[in-house]
Parts: C-alpha cells; sequence; structure tokens
C-alpha cells in the first residue's frame, strides 16, 4: 500500500499543499514548528480519523476556517487503486473511501495499514505492560482475521462480569465460564503471534552489531502454572472487592529478554530506543509477509538518544523493508547517505512544502 498522492487543506499551518510522494522513502526536512510533523498527522488521520498529537477537532482545523478536509489517491500491491477523503468540522468527521461515506473505524485501519514511530518510542521498553500490549494488539488485528471480532466479545463479556461481581453468583458464573472460552480462544492467538513476532524480530537484527539477543515472551495475564479457569476462581473474592476482573488477556504483557534477562533497568535510553524501532519495524516486515500488503511508515524525529551511526542504521533497516514511508528530519543532510532514486525529499517552511 502506498500513497500516490497526497492534499491538505486547513490542518494546523498548513492551508493548502499537494504533494506526489515516492512509494520508498520520503524525507520531510524543516525548522520546529514549520509543519513537518502536521504531514504525518494528515496521514495519521486518513487511516484513523483521530490524531496522534491532539484528538480535539477545534485544535486541528487552522484558526480562522470552519473546516478541514484531507484527499489521497492510494494504490495496493496487487494495482487496486483507491481514494480516501477526509472533512473535519469542529463536532463532525466525514470519511468517504471511493465515494462512499463509511461509519466504521475498523473498515477505515484495514484500507489503510499504518505504523507510526514517535520520539518516545522506547516507552515501548521502559515503561508498563500497556504500551506492550497495544503494540501486540495491532499486530494481530491486521494479521489474524478472526482476532477483532474475538477481541470486542471479549470486551463486552469482561463488562458483563464487572457488573455481575456485584449481583448473584448464577449469573456471574455464566458470565466467567463464556470468559474462559473466549480468553483462552484469545490466548492461543497471542501465543502464535508472538512465535512469528519473535522470527521476524530475528531476521530483522541478524545483520545488526548490537551485541544482544532479544527474545519476547507472553505474559499471558494470569499467575502461570495454572489455568484461566483456576485463576478466576482463585481471585473471585478480591474481584468482588474490587469490582473488576483482575485475571485475563486484557492484564497480559509482552516480557522483553535480552541475554536470558529482563531489559528494564539494563539498557540506555539510546539501547532502548533502538530495540524499541525494532520490535516495531519486525512486526511491520510480519504484516508484510503474512498479508502481502505493505503497511505505510511513519517515523517522527526520532533522532534523540541515537548516534549518528545508530539512527543510519535505523534508517537503512527502514529501506530495506521496502514501505513507503515517510521520515522528519531537521536536515537534509541525511539524504546524502541514500542514492538520488531511493527517495523523495520535502522541504516544510511556514506551513508550506516545497518538492526539492
Amino acid at each position: 500500500m502506498h500513497l500516490q498522492r497526497l492534499k491538505i487543506q486547513n490542518l494546523r499551518n498548513i492551508t493548502d499543499a499537494e504533494i506526489f510522494p515516492s512509494s520508498s522513502l520520503n524525507f520531510i526536512t524543516g525548522a520546529n514548528g514549520a509543519g513537518k510533523t502536521t504531514i504525518l498527522e494528515s496521514i495519521y488521520l486518513l487511516a484513523r480519523t483521530r490524531s496522534f498529537r491532539q484528538s480535539q477537532n477545534r485544535t486541528l482545523i487552522k484558526s480562522g476556517e470552519e473546516e478541514l478536509t484531507i484527499f489521497s489517491e492510494l494504490e495496493s500491491e496487487n494495482g487496486t487503486k483507491s481514494r480516501i477523503g477526509l472533512s473535519k468540522r469542529k463536532e463532525t468527521t466525514t470519511v468517504h473511501i471511493d465515494r462512499k461515506k463509511i461509519s466504521k473505524l475498523s473498515e477505515l485501519a484495514r484500507s489503510i495499514p499504518l505504523t507510526i514511530i514517535t520520539p518516545n518510542i522506547q516507552r515501548i521498553v521502559e515503561e508498563g505492560p500497556v504500551h506492550r500490549r497495544k503494540l501486540l494488539n495491532w499486530g494481530m488485528f491486521h494479521v489474524e482475521p478472526t482476532y477483532a471480532q474475538l477481541a470486542q466479545r471479549y470486551n463486552q463479556t469482561i463488562s458483563q462480569r464487572n457488573r455481575a461481581l456485584s449481583g448473584n453468583r448464577d449469573d456471574l458464573s455464566v458470565w466467567t465460564k463464556q470468559l474462559v472460552d473466549l480468553g483462552n480462544r484469545l490466548n492461543q492467538i497471542q501465543k502464535s503471534y508472538l512465535d512469528e513476532w519473535n522470527g521476524s524480530l530475528k531476521q530483522l537484527t541478524e545483520n545488526q552489531s548490537n551485541g544482544y539477543d532479544c527474545n519476547l515472551e507472553l505474559y499471558s495475564g494470569w499467575r502461570k502454572g495454572i489455568t484461566l479457569e483456576e485463576a478466576l476462581d482463585e481471585l473471585t473474592q478480591t474481584d468482588r472487592e474490587r469490582g473488576f476482573t483482575s485475571a485475563g488477556p486484557h492484564r497480559l504483557d509482552v516480557k522483553i529478554q535480552v541475554n536470558g534477562r529482563g531489559v528494564k533497568n539494563y539498557f540506555s535510553r539510546g539501547q532502548s530506543k533502538l530495540l524499541a524501532l525494532n520490535l516495531m519495524l519486525s512486526q511491520t516486515k510480519l504484516l508484510q509477509k503474512k498479508q502481502q500488503e505493505k503497511p505505510i511508515l511513519l517515523v517522527d524525529d526520532i533522532q534523540s538518544e541515537l548516534d549518528t551511526a545508530k539512527y543510519l542504521q535505523v534508517l537503512h533497516t527502514i529501506s530495506e523493508l521496502k514501505t513507503q514511508t515517510y521520515i522528519t528530519d531537521l536536515s537534509e543532510r541525511i539524504c546524502e547517505s541514500f542514492e538520488a532514486d531511493q527517495f523523495r525529499l520535502f522541504h516544510v517552511e511556514h506551513g508550506q512544502i516545497v518538492n526539492r
């Protein structure tokens, strides 16, 4: 999947701009505040209808205007072409795919598979399980056909069980039984996906000189050595007191093992960032393999904590994925490491975009 054309109107400081990007690398340069990240934001909005920076429509729309619009022409790996347009007013968002209005976010997300890498990506490694859980869920959503519907049913059942915790035992038993069934099915998908993710990670990093072996392990969301049914039974009284279900796949974590031990408090921030980048890029690689569709990759200002050699290593790893990528950078000098036919360069200044 790649964008052939992108038109942006009234998004933040961009009044009216149009670009025809490369199907591979696209470097977006300019000073801080010029509007580089806004280009990435426009693509993210097309895929998710919301911003990764600020979710309120009124802050996205250029001051003094009533509406922002984004229009794109895309081509998939099999040559199928489509058009996606999005408009936002202060209270409403409208999306059309090939002139057909859509209402389901899942339909849009599948139309534009997207990976975004932001400056604080090392949080995946350094902080709690929520970031790793989101990363795992993103991967399964795009490569496992049954995952989205199964996860939705599981979440609905969690809500029902939580309400039943304060009620009678018969209701609680019914929802617990259903939760065990759905949870075990989810757990099997998660284990299978993690095995494939590990394989993709190993393949991605085998030529990198990082000096360590990395392996991902699944903490299923309940105590090791017992079944989910046993865990829920064991925690029934605790759950009643707390009012929520404290065991199950919704509590999972992806444990990161480096050279056989946990990575937290072991790596520098630069090492954590490089590892987090590899985790995300290996997922992108796996998506390409499983779906025969290349996601669009957005990379926003990742230079901090990486020395020049490591930064270039990341960029060349991205280049080898051969997926359409948009990379923001303060300087145009980074382009010197690539052949002229490998990229397209766009310079942004005061919301104006110039094709170099």
